[in-house]
């Protein structure tokens, strides 16, 4: 059976007003920045890269650590993952691919279409990307690293992508079956569990409808056992078990 963990590699703070859907209040809110590791299958699978040092920097982050060390400290080399299923390619969760020299990378088409298309230019979507990490796409898929997949996949029995969009145009959730149940992955498909408990959308959006039916697929997905990991909620080692600092074993 798959084992799911959540890595955190870093942390920001922001105001409920910069993050929520035409939210009015100024209180404080701290986001969290994982990684997630799927282990038990043929080999490792990581959702997401994070992303690197100089990311970490120019953007305010607090108590950064190299994704790929949180990587090697749950027990996988960094160079030991063949698959790395990326759920969308803002900074946080692409910018990091170098980490992993040996993975196959899993973008939706509608995502890399997208962000190679002529909207990713302009602020209001680019303040979230790494035009660098981005123009590495072309690169790592004429190596035959990257797999543009469109829909509904399965990955390995027990563990799929799910497209959702909303938040990016091509966001993928993944959906994992443990012991305990299903893992719900949600990604930025629901940054916080107030965003898909409530139905309170963020305000980095590609299309609101989306946004608000991806809580709907998430919910239907989770089942009665409920495992949902949301994107950067601290809330995450409160509800599954931290096993040693930055590591958070979901299932």
């Amino acid at each position: 059976m798959y084992e799911v963990y959540a890595l955190k590699y870093a942390e920001r703070d922001t105001t409920a007003c910069q993050f929520f859907y035409r939210e009015a209040s100024h209180a404080p809110i701290t986001l969290h920045y994982y990684v997630w590791l799927i282990k038990g299958g043929p080999h490792p699978i990581l959702v997401d890269t994070g992303f690197l040092d100089d990311d970490a920097r120019e953007r305010g982050m607090r108590n950064y650590v190299s994704p790929a060390a949180m990587v090697e400290r749950a027990g996988v080399k960094p160079g030991d993952v063949p698959l790395a299923l990326i759920t969308h390619l803002h900074y946080d969760h692409w910018a990091g691919h170098s980490l992993f020299p040996n993975a196959e990378y899993w973008i939706q088409r509608d995502e890399v279409a997208f962000w190679t298309g002529p909207f990713g230019r302009y602020q209001a979507f680019r303040q979230s990307a790494n035009p660098g990490a981005l123009a590495r796409l072309v690169t790592l898929n004429y190596a035959n690293r990257v797999r543009i997949v469109e829909g509904d996949r399965q990955v390995f029995p027990g563990v799929s992508v799910h497209r959702v969009g909303g938040h990016t145009a091509g966001l993928q959730i993944v959906t994992v079956q443990t012991e305990r149940g299903t893992v719900v992955l949600t990604s930025d498909a629901s940054h916080f569990y107030r965003n898909v408990e409530t139905r309170q959308p963020v305000q980095i959006v590609t299309s609101l409808p989306e946004m608000l039916a991806a809580f709907e697929t998430i919910q239907a997905l989770a089942g009665a056992q409920r495992l949902i990991v949301a994107g950067h909620d601290p809330e995450v080692a409160d509800r599954f078990k931290p096993v040693e600092p930055g590591i958070i074993r979901i299932a």
